[in-house]
C-alpha cells in the first residue's frame, strides 16, 4: 500500500510563501514540493549565484545569449521570430536547470522619459499583448515557465516603489491592462509578477480588485502571484488580496503571518490558498523531463537574424546599400564600444560581443576609424577636430550614436536628446559635405532634428550581441531592413500629452492625458518619425481590399528588385459615439516576398478588434455604427481603406479623467513634524526622522549614490521592509533598525547584533 504524502504544517505554509533564498523558493521535499529556481530575463538569461545575488544587474551572472531587448524585438513586428526568441531562452534555461523566466515585460510606453522602457515592447496595447503571447509560448513550450510582469501600470521608474498611479477606468482598461489580458488569456503564463507602485490608491501587490476581480475571475489565470523582488508593503494584506509568492526571502514574513492567523487577522484558508498555488506550480515545473538540446553557436547566429529584422530604417536618400566600392571611414565611441542592451535586473552576461568597428574594419574601402566623442556626452573639440580631419579624403561617413545612460531600471531620462558632442558632430561633417550614414543606438524614442542633413539614419536599437553584425550586414546590403517602428518618435519631448504630468511629484503619477497615448495622440498632427514606420531596400504595392465580417483581405507586391519584407498593419476607426481614439492597431502581418512577388494577405478580426470599455457598466461593448478600416505600413501611411458596419449599444462613455487625483503617501509624523519611522517609510524619508545621526547617514548615502543613478534611485523611495529583507534580517533585527531610525541607538545596535538566534 503506498504511504500518503504528508500535508504541510502551517508553519511550512508560512515559510513556503516567501522565498527561500534570493532566487529560490523553499522545498519541503517530505510534503512533496520541491523548491523552484527563478532567474531574470526578458532579453536572456541573467542567472547568478546566491551568494553574489542582486535585483540591479549589479553582480556578474552565468554567460547566457544576449538577444535584442523587447524595445527592438517589437519593431520587427514578427510574432515567429519572438516565439522562437522565447524557445531559445527557455532552452538555456532548461540546460541551467532554472524553473521559472521572469519576463516579457509588458508594460505601456507612456512617456519617452521612462528609464525601462527598452525592457517593454512598445506604446500600443494590442502589439504589445500579441508579441507578448507568442513569446510566452515559445519560452513555455521548453518547459520552463513564464512570469509577465509589472502588473500593473508601472511606466515610470523614480519612485516607482511609492507612487500613486491614477488612471481613469477606461484608459486602464483599454491602455494598460490589454496587454496582459491578451498574454494571460491566449497564452497562460504560469506566474503573473505585480509592480511595485500602487494603482488608484492601493499597491499592485495588495490590490484584491486587480489580483483576484480581473486576474482571476475575469481573465482565469490559475497560476501564481509573484511580488517583484522587494515589491511587499504589507504581507498579510497581500496574502488576502491573493499575492501568494513574496519574493526574495524575508526572514521576518513568517512572523507576520503567524500574528495574523493568531489574532485572526487572515485565516488558514486564505494562506492555503496561496501554498496551494505555488504547490501545483512547483509540481509542474519540476517534474522529471527529458533534456533539451541547447546550442549556443545556434543561439548566437539566430541573435543576428533577430537584430537584421528588429532594425528601422528611418532615412535613405539612396546611399544605401553600400556596395563596396566607395570609400569610407567609421567615426563614434559606440562603434568600438556597443551600446547594445539596457541596465538593470534585464542585463545579460553575452555568450560573445562583436563591435561595429569590428564587423567593418576589413570591409574594402574602409579608411580608418575616429572616437569623434567622449561617452560620457562631454564635448571635445579635439575629438570633433580628429575625425574631421580622418573625414577629409572620402565622400562617406558612418557614424555610431546613441545613449550610453538613461535607458535603464530605477532612473528615468532627464530628456530624450542625444549629448551635444555627438548632434554637433553630426553637424559638423553634414557641413564639410559628407554623406553621412548614422546608426542609432538606444531603448527608446528620441529627439532627431539632427538628421536633417544626413544621408541615411538607421535605428539599430538595443539589438543585443548579435547587433553589430547584423548593422554591417544591412549597411552593405547583405540584408534588407524589415523593422517598423513601435513607439512614436516625436519631435519634441514636449509634443508628448503625458510629459506634462510624467515627473511632478515623486508620490503621485496622474494619467491625465487619458487614451492620448503614442500614436493615438499623434495620428494627423506633426511628429518626426510615425509608428509603425520603416523603411525597405525593396518597395510595396497595397491592392484590392476586402471586407468581410471576419476580416480584411488585400493583394501585397513587391515591386522592387530585392527580396524584402513588409509589415501590414491593419487600423480601426470607430464611430464618433464610441468616443475612441480616432485609430487603433488591430492587426499586422509581416509579409516576405521576393522581387517581383504578389501575394494575398489575409488579417483577421478578434475579440478585441470593435470592444471600447463602458467604465460606467463595467463591460466591454461594441458602439453600434460604421467602422473605418484602414491598410497601412504606419499609423500616418494608410493605404487602402474600407468600412464595415457593426450593431452594438448607442453609446460608449468617453475616457473621464477630469476627476483624477494620486493619493498622498502615508508618512507618519510627530508633533514636531519629524517623520516616525516604520518599516512602511521610504529611506528618503529618513532625513526628516527624529534621529539626528540617521538624517545625516541618509544624506550622505542619498548624495554618495548620485553618482550611481540606477542604485541610487532606487534606494532613495525603497521602504525600510525591503531594506531590512535584502540584508536578510530577521524579525528582531528588523525591529533594531527601526528603533535605530527612530533615535533609540543602544537598543537599536542591541537588537540588530543580537537578533532572533540568540533570544532566549
Amino acid at each position: 500500500m503506498t504511504e500518503k504524502t504528508p500535508e504541510l504544517t502551517i508553519q511550512q505554509k508560512t515559510l513556503l510563501v516567501s522565498g527561500k533564498s534570493f532566487w529560490r523558493t523553499y522545498d519541503f521535499e517530505e510534503a512533496g514540493v520541491n523548491g523552484l529556481l527563478i532567474t531574470d530575463g526578458p532579453a536572456g538569461l541573467r542567472l547568478q549565484p546566491d551568494k553574489k545575488a542582486d535585483s540591479l544587474g549589479l553582480n556578474v551572472s552565468r554567460p547566457s545569449t544576449c538577444f535584442p531587448a523587447h524595445s527592438a524585438l517589437a519593431c520587427s513586428f514578427d510574432k515567429a521570430l519572438i516565439k522562437s526568441v522565447g524557445k531559445r531562452i527557455g532552452q538555456e534555461a532548461t540546460s541551467f536547470g532554472v524553473n521559472v523566466l521572469l519576463a516579457p515585460a509588458v508594460n505601456i510606453k507612456r512617456n519617452p522619459l521612462c528609464g525601462r522602457n527598452f525592457e517593454y515592447f512598445t506604446e500600443d496595447p494590442y502589439l504589445c499583448g500579441a508579441l507578448a503571447k507568442e513569446y510566452i509560448e515559445g519560452v513555455q513550450s521548453e518547459g520552463v515557465g513564464a512570469c509577465i510582469k509589472h502588473f500593473a501600470c508601472n511606466n515610470k521608474e523614480l519612485g516607482r516603489t511609492v507612487y500613486d498611479s491614477a488612471v481613469d477606468v477606461r484608459t486602464l482598461r483599454e491602455i494598460y491592462l490589454t496587454a496582459f489580458e491578451i498574454a494571460i488569456t491566449e497564452a497562460k503564463p504560469v506566474a503573473v509578477m505585480t509592480a511595485y507602485n500602487r494603482l488608484n490608491g492601493t499597491f499592485c501587490n495588495e490590490n484584491e480588485w486587480l489580483l483576484q476581480k480581473v486576474l482571476r475571475e475575469e481573465w482565469g489565470h490559475n497560476g501564481i502571484v509573484v511580488s517583484d523582488w522587494g515589491g511587499t508593503y504589507d504581507r498579510v494584506s497581500a496574502i488576502k488580496a491573493g499575492a501568494d509568492l513574496e519574493m526574495p526571502q524575508c526572514k521576518f514574513s513568517a512572523n507576520e503571518i503567524t500574528s495574523a492567523l493568531e489574532n485572526a487577522e487572515l485565516s488558514e484558508e486564505e494562506l492555503t490558498a496561496c501554498t496551494d498555488r505555488i504547490e501545483k506550480l512547483s509540481k509542474k515545473l519540476t517534474a522529471p523531463r527529458e533534456a533539451t538540446a541547447c546550442d549556443f553557436e545556434e543561439h548566437a547566429e539566430f541573435a543576428v537574424t533577430c537584430a537584421e529584422s528588429c532594425a528601422v530604417l528611418l532615412k535613405n536618400d539612396g546611399v544605401l546599400p553600400l556596395n563596396g566600392s566607395e570609400k569610407f571611414v567609421l567615426i563614434g565611441e559606440f562603434a568600438k564600444t556597443p551600446v547594445y542592451q539596457g541596465g538593470g535586473s534585464s542585463h545579460v552576461n553575452p555568450t560573445k560581443i562583436t563591435s561595429l568597428y569590428g564587423c567593418l574594419k576589413d570591409k574594402t574601402g574602409f579608411s580608418g576609424y575616429s572616437r569623434g566623442y567622449r561617452a560620457d556626452g562631454k564635448k571635445s573639440k579635439k575629438l570633433v577636430n580628429k575625425a574631421l580631419k580622418l573625414a577629409k579624403n572620402v565622400q562617406t561617413v558612418i557614424i555610431s550614436v546613441g545613449l550610453s545612460a538613461g535607458d535603464s531600471e530605477g532612473i528615468d531620462r532627464d530628456n530624450i536628446r542625444l549629448p551635444d558632442g555627438q548632434t554637433g558632430l553630426i553637424s559638423a561633417l553634414v557641413s564639410a559635405g559628407k554623406k553621412v550614414i548614422a546608426v542609432l543606438s538606444c531603448g527608446g524614442a528620441v529627439e532627431t532634428d539632427w538628421d536633417n542633413g544626413v544621408s541615411a539614419l538607421l535605428f539599430a536599437g538595443l539589438n543585443g550581441q548579435g547587433g553589430a553584425e547584423a548593422t554591417g550586414n544591412i549597411l552593405f546590403g547583405k540584408a534588407n531592413p524589415s523593422g517598423k517602428l513601435a513607439e512614436t518618435f516625436p519631435l519634441s519631448l514636449e509634443d508628448v500629452p503625458s510629459t506634462a504630468f510624467f515627473n511632478n511629484d515623486p508620490y503621485k503619477v496622474e494619467y491625465k492625458e487619458g487614451m492620448d497615448v503614442g500614436y493615438r495622440y499623434f495620428y494627423g498632427k506633426q511628429l518626426k518619425y510615425p509608428f509603425g514606420f520603416g523603411l525597405s531596400y525593396s518597395a510595396f504595392e497595397y491592392s484590392d481590399l476586402t471586407v468581410e465580417e471576419d476580416g480584411v483581405s488585400f493583394n501585397l507586391k513587391n515591386t522592387g528588385s530585392l527580396d524584402g519584407a513588409e509589415v501590414c498593419q491593419l487600423y480601426i476607426g470607430y464611430p464618433e459615439n464610441a468616443h475612441a481614439p480616432q485609430i487603433q492597431l488591430k492587426g499586422f502581418e509581416k509579409v516576405y516576398l521576393t522581387a517581383g512577388e504578389v501575394k494575398r494577405v489575409q488579417i483577421p478580426f478578434d475579440g478585441y478588434s470593435f470592444r471600447s470599455f463602458n467604465a460606467l457598466k463595467n463591460k466591454w461593448e461594441v458602439a453600434k455604427g460604421k467602422y473605418a478600416l484602414y491598410i497601412g505600413s504606419s499609423s500616418e501611411h494608410l493605404h487602402l481603406k474600407g468600412y464595415l458596419e457593426k450593431e452594438g449599444v448607442e453609446e460608449i462613455p468617453p475616457a473621464d479623467t477630469s476627476h483624477l487625483a494620486g493619493k498622498d503617501y502615508p508618512v507618519p509624523c510627530d508633533r514636531k513634524g519629524r517623520v516616525v519611522v516604520d518599516l512602511h517609510t521610504p529611506f528618503s524619508e529618513i532625513a526628516r526622522s527624529r534621529a539626528r545621526l540617521m538624517r545625516l547617514a541618509i544624506k550622505i548615502t542619498l548624495k554618495v549614490t548620485k553618482n550611481s543613478p540606477t542604485f541610487g534611485g532606487t534606494i532613495k523611495f525603497a521602504h525600510v521592509r525591503t531594506g531590512a529583507q535584502f540584508t536578510r534580517f530577521d524579525a528582531v533585527q528588523a525591529d533594531g533598525l527601526l528603533r535605530l531610525f527612530n533615535g533609540k541607538y543602544f537598543s537599536g545596535v542591541y537588537k540588530i547584533i543580537r537578533g532572533e538566534k540568540k533570544k532566549k
